[in-house]
């Protein structure tokens, strides 16, 4: 139980300092929270921590994959570069979310899942941070139990720190 808790909150704490350089979704939250939309603000933060769970869940079983596959490993530069360059385009492609400001109608709850799922990098930044805690054996995931435990654990490190921005 200890070791699923250690897991936990690894997971939280670089999930929070990973959380922390400003972007397009703290800016819109810590906006809401200037505009004393509290409600908004907490609905917002939730739809952004469901994105980031289901991105983290990808990057993380990617990485387990990664290392049960050691072919693809060989590779993982130039996998790893041509999907950087994919996401790259993707972003500089896209016209993004122009207007942050609040408008009638929009409910923030979709604006928060709209521009999370509009964030795609979060799967490269966690399939990185996970081999990292794994090689330095800050985390040990082999299981279903582990895994879940350290997915929380990020979902919850982001979502204090929004509630903070907030």
């Amino acid at each position: 139980m200890m070791h699923l808790f250690q897991i936990f909150m690894v997971g939280l704490i670089f999930s929070f300092l990973g959380s922390i350089p400003p972007g397009t979704i703290n800016l819109s939250v810590m906006q809401l929270g200037l505009k004393k939309q509290m409600q908004g603000a907490l609905l917002f933060t939730l739809a952004a921590v469901l994105v980031e769970f289901v991105y983290a869940s990808v990057a993380v079983k990617f990485q387990m994959f990664l290392t049960t596959n050691t072919s693809l490993t060989e590779n993982f530069q130039i996998l790893s570069a041509l999907a950087m360059l994919v996401l790259g385009i993707f972003n500089l492609s896209r016209k993004g979310i122009q207007d942050n400001q609040p408008k009638p109608g929009v409910d923030s709850f979709k604006k928060g899942l709209l521009i999370s799922l509009a964030n795609p990098l979060a799967i490269p930044f966690w399939l990185a941070v996970t081999a990292y805690l794994q090689n330095q054996q800050m985390i040990i995931i082999t299981g279903n139990a582990t895994f879940f435990s350290y997915i929380l654990g990020i979902c919850a490190g982001t979502f204090l720190l929004l509630v903070l921005v907030a």
